[in-house]
């Protein structure tokens, strides 16, 4: 627990309310690297906006070297620093959110778009029969 904690004042630390936007052009791939549907389990870690440190059960909806869609419940926001568990390995990996957007009116759930500060191939190793998919573009 004392690890989470550490992990999380971590996080904390490194979080800048401000990053410069990158505009891409018109009619190009906005993506650095192909995807797949994959619903994996994660742990997420976070500071809710009162900075008081919060943990959710989540999944993913797809994922990617760079990062992942995550459906969770937490409110974060743009820029928030995250700490994302997968459960079926405990492997560890910071991210920050790109972006959130509603699931449905009628639903707490919430799509997360996070993104990892480097490529990490191995972080989503899905075994077969866990949800994954073919790598799609």
């Amino acid at each position: 627990m004392i690890r989470l904690f550490d992990a999380l004042k971590r996080v904390q630390k490194k979080e800048t309310p401000h990053r410069p936007k990158v505009v891409a052009p018109q009619n190009t791939e906005r993506r650095r690297c192909p995807r797949w549907s994959a619903n994996v389990p994660v742990f997420v870690y976070g500071h809710n906006s009162s900075r008081q440190p919060f943990h959710e059960e989540a999944y993913s909806a797809n994922v990617s070297e760079a990062g992942a869609l995550l459906v969770m419940k937490a409110t974060v926001r743009p820029g928030q620093t995250l700490l994302v568990t997968n459960k079926l390995t405990q492997e560890e990996q910071e991210c920050r959110v790109a972006y959130v957007s509603s699931r449905d009116p009628q639903s707490v759930d919430v799509d997360v778009a996070v993104e990892f500060d480097g490529p990490t191939p191995d972080f989503w190793r899905v075994p077969p029969g866990e949800g994954s998919s073919a790598p799609r573009g």
